[in-house]
């Protein structure tokens, strides 16, 4: 099985700066799509976004250990009995609720709907402290990640959505996207406006290959601390060649 193997790289330049009535919902606009190919087969190919944001209380990041209540990966997906659901569980009780960390839960579905083996729906883990394994029925946690990048590439008239979860593996979709977090930016933790520059550089070996000469573009957003979610943007329709750099 094929993969894209990907790589997230931040940087970042801001400043803090007086000014109450700029919005605590984090804005952004775009500045710049890069490509960068790799000098050997070994190495791989860079795509480098430039966005720049303003966040009127400086709330945004999040720190690679911070994955507790509401930035968990997952939800548990459980029965009216409360037990968790896995893939082979064989007596299990509709109706179906999603059950968060903080001890709340709401209804998911009114039958057992549980789709075949993918790394969408399911998560491989230890059952509570022991080391046995089982495939648990999972909800992903949208905000576990605080940036979120979709590709799309121009088929005839229309820009069609690339999945690259499903892309090198269609029947499982356990590939790699290119959402993913930011550390936090606000190193005082004190309530403040920043504004800057962030620098995201995205490496695969699968560009060229999906991409080639076509038109693509990406849409981005943003979130901050407290799940505000920034307007989305657009870059340019561009080609790989267009952007290609030193």
């Amino acid at each position: 099985m094929k993969q894209i193997i990907a790589l997230i790289i931040f940087s970042f330049l801001f400043s803090c700066i007086e000014d109450s009535n700029v919005s605590r919902i984090p804005s952004i606009s775009f500045e710049s799509l890069e490509f960068k190919k790799s000098d050997n087969n070994f190495n791989q190919d860079s795509l480098i976004l430039n966005i720049n944001f303003i966040d009127g209380d400086g709330n945004l990041g999040l720190s690679n250990d911070e994955n507790n209540y509401p930035y968990h990966p997952f939800n548990a997906i459980i029965d009216q009995e409360f037990n968790w659901v896995t893939l082979g569980s064989t007596s299990v009780s509709p109706p179906l609720y999603v059950y968060e960390p903080d001890g709340s839960y709401y209804l998911y579905s009114n039958e057992d709907n549980r789709p075949s083996f993918n790394c969408e729906n399911y998560i491989i883990d230890t059952v509570n402290s022991t080391s046995k394994l089982d495939t648990f029925y999972i909800q992903k946690n949208e905000n576990n990640k605080n940036i979120f990048v979709e590709f799309y590439k121009k088929e005839n008239d229309d820009f069609k959505l690339i999945d690259w979860k499903r892309i090198f593996d269609q029947e499982y979709g356990c590939g790699i996207d290119f959402d993913s977090r930011f550390p936090p930016l606000n190193v005082s933790n004190s309530s403040q406006l920043l504004s800057g520059k962030l620098r995201y550089g995205m490496v695969s070996y699968g560009f060229e290959m999906i991409l080639k000469n076509d038109l693509f573009k990406l849409k981005i957003h943003i979130k901050d601390r407290d799940l505000n979610m920034s307007n989305t943007i657009e870059t340019p329709e561009v080609t790989l060649e267009e952007i290609l750099v030193n």
